[in-house]
């Protein structure tokens, strides 16, 4: 019966880390009403327990999927018979704050080794830039003299 409250453990796997999915994941549970959590697991997947009416649960894990087609290599939904203590509004947990931190510094740092590499070409692209700016700047004082000249000149007439 598709009006029948339905609960499930869920897994993905794949590349379902630290790319905002479990916000994603959230989201998408809250908008069609279903109790639970979510959170990151230290073996790399992405587990949800779940509480919702049978179609709601379905149409979650088919957004789920085509939101993240490429990401996901397997969605593993397992139905729970027992009642689950689940937080009435969806929410994520975070199980592991050191892993947690330490995975994301470390796209961190690998983003802004390559913003490293970047900068340093461009300095010579910035000192070019500082040169022709300063040879502007002279012209137009150049300019400024000689109009100032005629200014006087036209003042004294």
């Amino acid at each position: 019966m598709q009006t029948q409250i339905k609960r499930y453990n869920i897994l993905l796997r794949g590349k379902v880390q630290h790319i905002g999915y479990r916000g994603i994941i959230e989201g998408t549970a809250r908008k069609l009403d279903i109790k639970g959590y979510v959170f990151n697991d230290v073996d790399g997947s992405v587990k949800i327990a779940c509480e919702g009416l049978q179609k709601s649960i379905d149409a979650f894990i088919n957004t789920l999927n085509e939101f993240a087609r490429s990401d996901i290599d397997s969605i593993e939904k397992k139905e729970v018979h027992e009642e689950l203590y689940l937080p009435s509004v969806f929410s994520r947990v975070a199980t592991d704050d050191y892993y947690e931190f330490s995975k994301k510094f470390d796209i961190g740092i690998d983003f802004l080794d390559g913003i490293k590499i970047d900068t340093g070409e461009m300095k010579e692209s910035l000192i070019n830039i500082n040169t022709t700016l300063e040879a502007f700047v002279i012209k137009q004082d150049g300019h400024n003299q000689r109009l100032e000249k005629i200014l006087e000149k036209l003042a004294e007439k």
